[in-house]
């Protein structure tokens, strides 16, 4: 596999050891994250953004990523919710845009440290 080749040099923000291996997610002398990584995954399938802004009409962002259903159930329940009381609804409309535009796009492996693995 060849090695990629780096914009900048990179840096341990915790230890300040170089950072040799060019996918590298954690430092290999202290373990800590390294100091730029992405959070989203390079391909989700679709695009987070259009996703999060198609979500301003509930459950239209999971429609357009495929989930037609979820979609639905959305479109209902942020309905239902903003019927009851604006506010509730105001909340559960953005849990809903947060879905569409980031279930499945957030990657799991920054997240958890190398002694997770």
């Amino acid at each position: 596999m060849p090695e990629e080749k780096f914009e900048q040099p990179r840096f341990c923000a915790r230890c300040g050891q170089p950072i040799v291996v060019a996918r590298a997610q954690f430092c290999k002398s202290c373990g800590a994250p390294v100091a730029r990584f992405r959070l989203l995954r390079a391909d989700p399938g679709f695009n987070p953004i259009v996703a999060l802004v198609l979500s301003i009409i509930p459950g239209l962002g999971q429609m357009y990523r495929g989930k037609v259903f979820r979609g639905v159930l959305w479109f209902f329940g942020v309905s239902i919710a903003y019927g009851s009381s604006p506010i509730l609804g105001f909340f559960i409309h953005l849990i809903c845009a947060s879905n569409a535009a980031f279930a499945g796009a957030i990657r799991e492996d920054v997240l958890v440290g190398p002694s997770a693995r």
